[in-house]
């Protein structure tokens, strides 16, 4: 068994979703630390969505990563932060 996996083409745009407490600005949280890690000159844009319960939210940041280092930065330091449940 092979592990193939799909090719991905750089610099391209890709989207992240964090999921947290829908409190303390999470959104703008989010996408500065996506900003600081693109850099402040690469968008960010993003939407967010509230829980049934408005407990939580989850922000889908879309940016640009110029290789697969950076991208994989993204995901790791998005998820190593407290505030963060769950990404994906």
């Amino acid at each position: 068994m092979t592990d193939e996996r799909p090719v991905q083409n750089f610099p391209d745009s890709y989207s992240i979703k964090a999921v947290g407490k829908d409190q303390d600005n999470f959104a703008e949280f989010v996408v500065a630390l996506v900003r600081e890690i693109v850099g402040e000159d690469s968008p960010v844009s993003h939407t967010a969505r509230s829980s049934r319960n408005g407990a939580y939210v989850s922000i889908t940041a879309t940016f640009v990563a110029v290789d697969q280092q950076q991208l994989d930065r993204v995901f790791t330091e998005v998820s190593a932060q407290p505030r963060v449940v769950w990404v994906i």
